[in-house]
Formats: C-alpha cells, sequence, structure tokens
C-alpha cells in the first residue's frame, strides 16, 4: 500500500456552515488530578455514515464507536493507530472505527439490513493499537443492553485500569449528523479527595452528550471550558480529524496479492477488466486482468 490518503468530504450540508473544523484536544488539570479528552467529529462521522450507508441505530453505534476511537488513540498512543472492532449481540453484526495518528479515520458497517446492531452478551469489543512493530489487542464484553461509550469505560477498566468518565454521542437533523464527538474524564494516580468530588458533581449535572455538543455549537475549546470549568489547566494536545481513506489502485493490487495462485488464475479467465471497490469509502477501480500476471510472478 502507498503513504497516499484520500479525504472523503461530504458535501455541504447541515453544520456545514460553521467554522469550527473536527478536532481532538487534550488537558491535564495544574493539580495533576485529571486528565481531559475532548473531541468534535462531526464531518469525520457524517462522512463515514455516508460512505457506509448506515442507518438508524446502527448509525448511532457506528458513530460513537468512531468517536471513541479517536479519544482512546489520544488517551493512550497518540503516535499509534487504534482500531475499534465492535460485534454486536449474539455476535450479529460488526462495526470497525480506524484512527490515525494524523488524523485520518474511517470505519466499516457490516450488518445487514434486516438486522438491528444491539450491544450485550455474545457480544464484544476488540480494540487494537499499535505501530508496524508492535500490536496490542485486548477484548471486554459491553455490558448487556448499554451503549458505546460504556462499553469503551469498561475496556479502559479491566485491560488499561484506567478509572475513566466517558460520553460519546451524535445529534441529527433531517437523517443527517448534525453534531458528533464527546469527551473522556481519566482520574490519575494520588488524585485527591476535593477536586475528585468536584469533577464527580460537576460530570453529574453535565447534560446529555448530544444536547453539550448543540450549546458549544460543535467547538472542542467551549466543550473543554464547559468540562473545566473554573479548574486550571494545560491544554497538552491539538490536532484535526478527519475522514479519509488509505485506498489506491496499489493498495487493491495488494490486496488481490493475498489470494492463493489458483484464485488468481481463476479472476484472469474471466472479463478483461475487474471491477473492485474499497470497503471503507466506495470508491470503484477498474483492474485490468492483465496486470494480475505480475502477481503470479510473486505468489
Amino acid at each position: 500500500m502507498s503513504g497516499a490518503t484520500k479525504d472523503q468530504e461530504p458535501d455541504a450540508g447541515i453544520g456545514e456552515a460553521s467554522p469550527t473544523r473536527d478536532r481532538v484536544v487534550r488537558a491535564l488539570t495544574d493539580d495533576d488530578t485529571f486528565r481531559v479528552m475532548v473531541a468534535v467529529t462531526s464531518r469525520t462521522v457524517r462522512g463515514a455514515i455516508e460512505a457506509q450507508r448506515a442507518r438508524g441505530e446502527t448509525a448511532r453505534h457506528f458513530a460513537d464507536l468512531l468517536t471513541g476511537a479517536v479519544l482512546v488513540r489520544e488517551t493512550m498512543a497518540p503516535q499509534y493507530r487504534v482500531q475499534a472492532v465492535l460485534k454486536g449481540a449474539r455476535g450479529r453484526g460488526t462495526l470497525v472505527a480506524d484512527a490515525h495518528p494524523d488524523g485520518l479515520t474511517r470505519g466499516l458497517v457490516q450488518v445487514s439490513d434486516d438486522e438491528r446492531l444491539t450491544l450485550g452478551a455474545g457480544g464484544s469489543l476488540l480494540m487494537m493499537r499499535g505501530g508496524a512493530n508492535r500490536m496490542y489487542r485486548s477484548v471486554t464484553e459491553p455490558p448487556d443492553g448499554g451503549s458505546v461509550a460504556e462499553a469503551l469505560m469498561v475496556y479502559l477498566q479491566t485491560s488499561e485500569q484506567i478509572i475513566s468518565v466517558t460520553a460519546v454521542g451524535a445529534t441529527t437533523r433531517d437523517d443527517s449528523i448534525e453534531h458528533a464527538g464527546g469527551y473522556l474524564v481519566q482520574l490519575l494516580p494520588g488524585a485527591a479527595r476535593g477536586p475528585l468530588m468536584v469533577m464527580t458533581e460537576r460530570l453529574a449535572a453535565m447534560p446529555p452528550i448530544g444536547e453539550l455538543l448543540a450549546s458549544v455549537g460543535g467547538d472542542a475549546d467551549a466543550l473543554l471550558a464547559e468540562l473545566l470549568y473554573l479548574m486550571p489547566h494545560t491544554k497538552l494536545g491539538d490536532s484535526d480529524v478527519r475522514h479519509g481513506c488509505l485506498c489506491d489502485v496499489n493498495a487493491v493490487l495488494a490486496s488481490l496479492g493475498t489470494l492463493p495462485r489458483e484464485e488468481i488464475v481463476e479472476l484472469m479467465k474471466g472479463d478483461e477488466v475487474l471491477e473492485l471497490s474499497c470497503d471503507y469509502c466506495r470508491t470503484e477501480y477498474a483492474i485490468p486482468t492483465t496486470r494480475l500476471e505480475g502477481l503470479l510472478a510473486r505468489s
């Protein structure tokens, strides 16, 4: 695969006139008590949902998983790629979120048209993070009937041993994503009782994440200010997030190269041109079968 990327910018729609951009911001309270991440992912989520043609409750879970993957990446290892794979209750349906260090984020929806993805028994959340030489994998079971945010908190508590409060969500208007985003607050070791009580009360008084995102106009700085009101803090990171894809014709050929030799030979007996599409962004590629000859030479 080449290093090229394709940014997928949806047509201007609800909220597109806003000057705010998709961002993830990381901050630390000056008393070293809390680490806070906020993310605004409206355009990113809108692009991924449109690319995958997700609808209804599946789209809502998909939006939350995309934002959650961005927050976990920023929390655990901003320089690494994070992939989140959510399987629905009884193993029915799969959602994938793929968040890269440069902010590129994409996803997959693998749910049949007649299915409704729900969380619970028989489902799982697989989190993978790492670079080229090492990959960390952890699987947890989402709470029955719970949310993606609750599944992420279970993962952080059981696999990373980090007490966290997470909220992710999205609002819609006319069947289009208007605002999407969330926050993640982590309690650091040695936290004093006073600040802990202040933050606990603050989070308890917070409106639902959709209302909160709408109230701040989808602005990451305003969201951070709401969370840390009157709490001195230092911003540690501020980076863009965007929907995009890594596919190109060379990546498509590389994926074909993983097929057994006999399958490649069979493909070459068919039409003169193979019509393939990227699962992530739906870009269509026309591959002349003559280009498969080089794959046979390497297999």
